[in-house]
């Protein structure tokens, strides 16, 4: 289920948008729950939990509080949720990147131009909230792959770090390698898979990932460099 707001004031626009979101959603069978404000005011007043909402497609040009303040407020409260512009006002287009928005559409919209970012958001949020389900003594337990640092291997037993705590579990490093390949994870040395968003250092020898020293194989040493490397210029652009 993917949440989306649309704030715009004019209401054929608004309702226009509607239409081709639905419609983009309904043809990918994914469901989602569309909510609707003509002002940034009645938005902030509607009880709505920003950071719950994976998406928000704001107008800048407004009655009352512009879309652009709107974002600065959404960000105060949620780093995680998407916001795309839509709006006449190219002036603005540099303001977004304060903001961190995901896009920038030009109105009149188009279908085909909305349908191809918002496919794009969608893929990079499934990303973001993708999920690693372990079997440990306790039972099954569900794990954010965002908050993995890494992962060791003994034998067949995995020790699975991530930013708050430390899972024990029995399984194949060779099979987490594969499906965490859409992630920026890397297998440094044939114990370790580490989550590159927590390099802090490279050495020549070794990586730190936020505090702990990680050893890596003198023979993946140069595609670890490579892959951090385009990691980094995906996160400048």
């Amino acid at each position: 289920m993917f949440k989306i707001v649309i704030c715009e004031d004019e209401i054929l626009q608004r309702e226009k948008l509607k239409e081709y979101i639905q419609k983009i959603f309904y043809e990918y069978k994914e469901e989602i729950e569309i909510i609707e404000f003509e002002s940034a005011e009645d938005l902030l007043s509607s009880g709505v939990i920003l950071k719950e909402v994976d998406i928000f497609l704001l107008d800048i040009k407004m009655n009352g509080l512009s879309g652009m303040d709107l974002a600065k407020l959404i960000r105060k409260e949620s780093d995680r949720s998407e916001i795309i512009f839509v709006t006449s006002l190219v002036e603005y287009v540099q303001d977004g990147y304060t903001v961190r928005a995901y896009r920038y559409l030009i109105k009149p919209i188009e279908y085909k131009e909305l349908k191809k970012h918002l496919l794009n958001c969608i893929s990079d949020i499934k990303k973001k909230k993708g999920n690693f389900i372990i079997e440990n003594r306790d039972g099954m337990r569900r794990i954010l792959v965002k908050e993995i640092t890494y992962i060791e291997v003994r034998k067949k037993e995995l020790t699975i770090h991530t930013v708050d705590s430390t899972y024990y579990t029995q399984g194949s490093l060779d099979k987490i390698e594969q499906d965490f390949e859409k992630y920026n994870f890397y297998r440094c040395h044939k114990s370790y898979l580490i989550n590159m968003e927590y390099i802090n250092s490279i050495n020549k020898h070794s990586v730190y990932i936020r505090e702990e020293e990680i050893s890596v194989s003198r023979y993946r040493m140069k595609g670890l460099k490579t892959k951090f490397t385009y990691m980094l210029g995906d996160i400048v652009s």
